[in-house]
Formats: structure tokens, C-alpha cells, sequence
């Protein structure tokens, strides 16, 4: 198994960015901490990946004004491990390359802070809500600052907004999902998905359903969000409530699915709360796999998640990679999108049906 970042991090508590500036070398962080980070890492037999390349370094932004830009969300959401982790990545790579970091958290776009107001910038990293135009329906007037920029989405661009994005490759993974429990012997399946008009869970579901289907399984679609609609900011499904009743309709199907694919791990700890209150056996009387790998959020599952590792921190890392070649290179071509591909994460939700 490869060692990542994210495990010297939680070895010497420090943030990832911190220790991939230190293993980076960058003068920012003191020798006294980058001595210890080194060694840690040696211990651990840590071995750079190519996503963990530093940028060109013919590229420099010290003279750019660049800020990383939460819209529209709760901060309960942007501490979301994903999240968390392609700030964290942005970050990174923003000081490689010369650039202050500056990051703003604004819940209500209409009602920005000043500071970001009287701040001129050249370019942004944008994170928003990616549940339906909850966004772009704000009309907010920052956003449409904000979009005259060079900008880069990173993990999704919400519906209706301009810009470049830098995404994980959802279709793929819904399709490496149903593959993964068919080939172990299920043909009964469902989607468990409490916010169905996500942009990026829409995507899972597609690529779910029409590879589970190619491959001769039934899927049925268990998707209903909350009675009071979405409003911003927008938080996580943070109570079982969320997804009770959609498991509920799971157990009660006919014929009983055997597998459920949960469009996120912060809903797939849900689907095991849910599961549990009804007795029901996870990795033996039903499966469930799901995509992110939120560590931090399913390390205490049992039995443990299959999920996809979306790499959250190399989308921040590339976002700004993106962004320098706007800003650098002068990029012209019209909004682009650029996709990672994600990796399984083998745990013990699924059992094997077949003889």
C-alpha cells in the first residue's frame, strides 16, 4: 500500500499542506518541522506520486492575486474531508508557485465580506453548492464578479456557472460500482441518493444505472430530498432522518436489492445507521459501496466501506495548474473540464453471492 500525504499528516498533526510544503522544501515552514516531517516520512517509506509533482516551476504567480472562494455553504460542508482536502491541495500548489494563499468562506454570496469586496484579484478557485441552481439563481452580484475572472471550479461547477472545472471522474466511478457488485454475483441493486438533483451524484447515478443494466442487473432508484428543499447555505445530510425512509423502502422492495450504492460516503454513514436500526447486517445481509473516500468520516465504520477514492487533494492541486495556465500562458479556449479518475478502496461491505 502506498503511503500517502494525508497519513504523515495525521502521524505528526500537521494539515497536508503543511507537510507537502515541507517534503517540497519550501522556507515557509521551519527546518525544525520539516526535519521531523522528513523523518516521518522516511519511516513510513513514503514515495512521491507523480499527482504529487510540483508545478513547472518556469510557472510563478508571485505576481497574480489569487484566492481560493467558498459560495454559498455551510462550514459543516466545507470541513468535509473531500472538501477539506482539495483546499488543502490548493494550497499547496499555490505556494509552489510563488502565490499568497488567500481563502475566503462567503455562506451568503449576496452578503460578502468586505475584506473580499475592496480586494482586487486575478484569478479564483471556486468551490460552491452543486445541488441543482441553487447557486446561480442567487443572482448574486459577487458571483457575477467573480465570473468575469479567470475561474476554476474544483470538484464540481454548479449548474448554470461559468468557468473551468476540475472534477473526479463521476461516471466512472458509478460505473465501476455496479461493475464491482456484479462481478460479485448481485442483480438486485439500488441507488440510495437523499439529494437527487446533485450535479455530481446525477452523473454516479447515470453511469451506475446504465453500466449495472448493460451487465443484465436491475437497479431501482431510492432518491427523495428533504421536505423543505435546499437553501443556502447549504449543509450535509448530518441525521439519519435524511435517508431513513429511503432504506426503509429498500428493505420493503420486491424483490429485496442486495446491494445499495450510496452516491457519497457522508450518505453511505447514514445507510449504515439506517441499516443498523433496522437489524439488518451490513457485508452480510446487505452490501453497500459508495465514492469519496471521507476518511475521517467512515474510519469508524464496521465492517469497513468499499468506496472510491476520488483524490480530492490532486483536484486542488490541478485546479491551480489550471488557473496558471489561464493566467500564464494566456489560455483562451472556452470553459473546459477536467476529469481524475478515481480508485476502488477495497473494504468488507460487500459480500460475495456467488457459489
Amino acid at each position: 500500500m502506498k503511503v500517502t500525504l494525508q497519513e504523515i499528516a495525521e502521524v505528526v498533526d500537521l494539515s497536508v499542506s503543511t507537510v507537502s510544503r515541507a517534503l517540497n522544501g519550501h522556507p515557509a515552514i521551519s527546518e525544525q518541522s520539516a526535519a521531523r516531517i522528513r523523518r516521518v516520512a522516511e519511516e513510513l517509506k513514503y514515495r512521491r506520486r507523480k499527482s504529487h509533482r510540483r508545478l513547472d516551476t518556469s510557472i510563478t504567480l508571485s505576481s497574480q492575486k489569487v484566492a481560493m472562494i467558498t459560495l454559498g455553504l455551510d462550514r459543516s460542508l466545507v470541513a468535509l474531508p473531500t472538501i477539506a482536502a482539495a483546499i488543502n491541495g490548493a494550497e499547496a500548489a499555490l505556494s509552489e508557485v510563488g502565490s499568497e494563499f488567500r481563502l475566503f468562506h462567503v455562506p451568503h454570496p449576496n452578503d460578502p465580506p468586505p475584506t473580499l469586496k475592496n480586494l482586487s484579484l486575478d484569478g479564483v478557485i471556486l468551490h460552491g453548492p452543486l445541488q441543482g441552481n441553487a447557486l446561480i439563481s442567487l443572482k448574486s452580484k459577487l458571483l457575477q464578479m467573480l465570473q468575469e475572472l479567470p475561474a476554476v471550479w474544483v470538484v464540481g461547477r454548479p449548474q448554470g456557472c461559468r468557468g473551468d472545472a476540475v472534477v473526479s471522474n463521476d461516471y466512472g466511478t458509478g460505473t465501476a460500482a455496479a461493475e464491482y457488485l456484479v462481478e460479485r454475483g448481485h442483480r438486485h441493486l439500488a441507488i440510495v441518493n437523499p439529494k437527487p438533483d446533485h450535479v455530481l451524484f446525477i452523473r454516479r447515478e447515470d453511469g451506475f444505472i446504465a453500466r449495472a443494466r448493460r451487465l443484465g442487473a436491475k437497479v431501482s432508484c431510492f432518491c427523495q430530498p428533504p421536505d423543505e428543499g435546499w437553501q443556502l447555505p447549504l449543509t450535509p445530510p448530518l441525521h439519519v432522518e435524511a435517508v431513513q425512509r429511503l432504506v426503509d423502502q429498500v428493505l420493503d422492495a420486491q424483490p429485496r436489492p442486495t446491494a445499495i450504492f450510496a452516491v457519497a460516503d457522508s450518505v453511505a454513514t447514514l445507510v449504515y445507521r439506517a441499516l443498523g436500526v433496522r437489524g439488518v447486517k451490513i457485508g452480510e445481509e446487505m452490501s453497500v459501496i459508495s465514492g469519496n473516500n471521507d476518511r475521517a468520516l467512515i474510519a469508524a465504520l464496521h465492517p469497513s466501506l468499499t468506496t472510491f477514492d476520488i483524490h480530492a487533494e490532486q483536484l486542488g492541486r490541478l485546479a491551480v495548474r489550471q488557473l496558471a495556465n489561464r493566467l500564464v500562458q494566456q489560455q483562451t479556449e472556452t470553459d473546459m473540464e477536467l476529469t481524475v479518475a478515481s480508485t476502488l478502496v477495497e473494504g468488507e461491505s460487500v459480500v460475495e453471492l456467488r457459489d
